[in-house]
């Protein structure tokens, strides 16, 4: 009996859900499940905000109801709770299981929906809500198929792959992509970026909607740009839920993400905004698929890099000027001079010291790549390759792969780069990158840091500077 059931759960078998809104204030749907068992196990991601006392304690099950468990033959299975991971079956099972339950969202709605971007949002026209609060799933599953049924003149729309011929029906790659998603239902057409096969699709919420021609004009432009430094040629669909909350900050998921911002979204504010959007969205490659081997230690280079691509990506489309560039290196100059450990130590204190040193490693990294091979390697094709180097993902990076990519492309010393300033606390070597991008650090009235260009240098463009600027 064991071993069957071990034999089972070794191998991942499809799921099925069939997903109906039964209203939309507050938001409540009924799911209707066929999932493969092999054990005992019914689960419910275990990432949660804890900004609803509730939630924090019970998990996502606290907003379960109705839950009834049959076999293959129709006959009733008993469940029990195992709090917020979820249920267990009083006896392990092999084969099928149908699933049935509720999912409300009125516990979120009264608090005035409390960590919209981890949790959910709705109003009159759109339901917002992360995949973790959905689905339930068994450790047994692979791909699955989910099935939508709205209210007439309401819309799925999510990062997974649309079935032909289907209305409302998607194919998803396997669980991290059903639970680790968002899933918008609206009554309004989403806005489509296309970049190659990279799909991008946008759902703006309140403040958001009287910005929707500066949303694409940003969009329209920063994403080309993004997909271009990456390299990225697969087939691929995104999703951008920009939410009505004035409260700074965004979260991201596999194959999307939620921001809010803390001043209502303007053409004015745009470069600000339109960094965070840029960000997120790069963390696609850098962060869901090249991760770090250690969490805590990779972190300057998962968020750093992550946002130097989007400052760049921003100059290249000519949504920041290049002095709006310089100002952005003198900001990382001044978070920077903030930290109080090395980057590999910072732990998971993250915040803009961190981030700011990363993207400042990342610019060293660029001018070197650059000057020490005339211009035919940049940072872009050291993260292009160390993807390659890691199976295009499969395995998490360490130093010794970043080193042996930096060191098929050039002669530097990296790994004393790495324990000098990286692993250890000796300062970045930021005036001999400045100098070879044809820059200067200095100081304002005031003290703090300002980069510019450095007038020693001759009037004739800096074509390292230009050809980094434009991301080529």
């Amino acid at each position: 009996m064991w071993s069957s059931v071990v034999l089972l759960a070794s191998a991942a078998a499809s799921a099925t859900y069939d997903v109906t809104l039964l209203d939309v204030a507050p938001p409540r749907l009924a799911v209707s499940a066929d999932l493969p068992i092999g054990g005992r196990t019914l689960a419910m991601d275990t990432t949660r905000p804890a900004d609803l006392p509730q939630l924090g304690a019970g998990g996502w099950p606290t907003l379960v109801s109705k839950l009834q468990v049959t076999d293959g033959e129709g006959r009733a299975v008993e469940v029990r709770s195992a709090g917020a991971e979820g249920w267990q079956l009083a006896e392990p099972r092999s084969g099928r299981l149908n699933v049935r339950y509720e999912v409300g969202y009125a516990p979120l709605a009264a608090k005035g929906w409390p960590a919209p971007r981890e949790s959910g949002l709705a109003d009159a026209s759109h339901v917002v809500l992360v995949g973790r609060s959905i689905f339930v799933k068994t450790p047994e599953m692979g791909p699955s198929t989910v099935t939508f049924s709205l209210p007439s003149g309401w819309k799925p729309v999510t990062p997974w792959e649309a079935q032909p011929g289907s209305a409302g029906g998607f194919s998803v790659a396997d669980a991290g992509d059903l639970l680790e998603n968002l899933v918008v239902f609206t009554r309004e057409d989403p806005g489509v970026v296309v970049a190659g096969g990279f799909r991008l699709l946008v759902t703006r919420m309140g403040h958001w909607q009287r910005v929707g021609k500066e949303v694409r004009r940003v969009l329209g432009g920063v994403v080309p740009r993004l997909v271009q430094l990456v390299g990225a040629g697969d087939r691929e669909r995104y999703l951008v839920v920009l939410l009505p909350t004035v409260d700074g900050g965004a979260e991201s998921y596999r194959h999307s993400f939620a921001l809010t911002v803390d001043k209502p979204p303007s053409r004015a504010n745009s470069a600000v905004w339109g960094n965070l959007i840029a960000h997120e969205i790069f963390h696609l490659w850098n962060g869901w698929r090249l991760r770090g081997a250690d969490y805590a230690s990779s972190q300057w280079f998962q968020e750093g890099f992550t946002e130097y691509a989007a400052n760049v990506s921003m100059t290249a489309a000519r949504l920041v000027t290049q002095a709006g560039f310089l100002d952005k290196l003198s900001t990382h100059v001044a978070n920077y001079r903030k930290l109080q450990t090395s980057l590999e130590g910072i732990g998971s204190h993250k915040g803009p010291p961190l981030y700011s040193a990363g993207a400042l490693v990342a610019f060293t990294w660029d001018v070197q790549l650059r000057a020490a091979t005339g211009g035919k390697r940049n940072v872009w094709d050291f993260m292009r390759a160390l993807w390659e180097r890691t199976g295009r993902g499969q395995r998490p990076y360490t130093w010794q792969d970043m080193r042996a990519t930096l060191e098929s492309m050039a002669r530097v010393d990296w790994d004393g780069y790495h324990r000098a300033s990286i692993e250890g606390r000796d300062p970045l070597p930021l005036d001999a990158a400045f100098r070879l991008a044809g820059l200067r650090l200095t100081e304002n009235a005031d003290g703090s840091p300002r980069v510019e260009l450095d007038p020693a240098v001759s009037p004739a463009p800096n074509l390292l500077l230009q050809a980094l600027l434009e991301g080529r």
